[in-house]
């Protein structure tokens, strides 16, 4: 039996390749595709990429999870404190490549040391982790590191690849009815997530936004190198607080070398660049050890 269809011409057939159907369709199929899902530029690289989790979409995951993650270990509550990590939040987030969303940032009321965020802008730092920081500018590298996660949408990007284009498309209706109990499957991958930490090449990208965001906002770049010096001497400690920290991050001291080697390419005078440790020292000093 020949491949092909064949269709009525006149009083003629004409054999028709089953190709050019699926050639044709498919196209068609990708166009509809994308129009659905949604194409952007990235906002880092510039290239474009579709995005089965929209803007929208993303910030209000993103809501629900951080609701998760506030129920989990509570936020520290300290006004003086909240407003001064805010302000210097919101400094990283006016000089960072995204700027269609609202970013929130929050202390968590654990000694856990650690940092993470929600998608679609939402930042926490525990209290655990601002015992161990000198100054402002290391707690910039840190924020912006965060910061850097939402920008380059890696949650989002995990969430797409994991649930794949159904269960987005789902998730879209789950979000219009407001279904939190069926959100809970989505926020509980992404809480998981956060605390386990993203890939090499993730955790790579994020390092980047955790040097240049600072020092676009006026701060010592330093300040995360600083940081990951500090996170070397506490792999040596205990796993109790840290470990979490740790757990599937690239290593510390490569780290280290990307960044400095980024510092170098980089003209700046320290001078002139914020460190703020007075401050930063005065409202955190009182933050209780455990």
């Amino acid at each position: 039996m020949e491949d092909g269809l064949r269709f009525k011409e006149g009083n003629s057939m004409k054999k028709v390749p089953v190709t050019f159907f699926v050639k044709k369709y498919l196209s068609l199929f990708l166009v509809v595709f994308v129009f659905l899902v949604g194409c952007a530029a990235h906002p880092v690289t510039g290239k474009r990429e579709i995005r089965l989790v929209s803007t929208k979409q993303e910030v209000a995951l993103g809501k629900a999870t951080a609701q998760q993650v506030v129920d989990e270990f509570g936020i520290y509550d300290d006004p003086e404190l909240d407003k001064y990590i805010n302000e210097v939040g919101q400094k990283l987030a006016n000089v960072c490549e995204r700027k269609e969303i609202t970013y929130y940032f929050t202390v968590l009321d654990t000694p856990m040391v650690n940092a993470f965020a929600a998608p679609g802008g939402f930042i926490f730092v525990t209290r655990g982790i601002l015992k161990e920081l000198d100054d402002e500018a290391q707690l910039a590298g840190v924020m912006a590191h965060e910061i850097g996660h939402v920008v380059w949408r890696h949650g989002a990007k995990r969430l797409e690849k994991a649930f794949g284009y159904s269960a987005i498309i789902l998730l879209g209706e789950i979000l219009t009815k407001k279904d939190l109990s069926q959100l809970r499957q989505y926020t509980n991958f992404l809480f998981s997530l956060m605390l386990q930490g993203y890939s090499r090449k993730n955790e790579f990208e994020a390092d980047n936004a955790g040097v240049r965001y600072p020092l676009a906002a006026g701060y010592n770049p330093k300040g995360m190198t600083e940081f990951f010096e500090k996170l070397k001497a506490m792999e040596k400690k205990p796993p109790t607080k840290f470990e979490n920290l740790f757990r599937s991050h690239p290593p510390t001291g490569d780290r280290i070398e990307r960044i400095q080697l980024y510092l170098e390419q980089v003209e700046f005078e320290e001078a002139g660049l914020v460190r703020n440790q007075e401050k930063f020292k005065k409202l955190t000093q009182n933050l209780p050890a455990e």
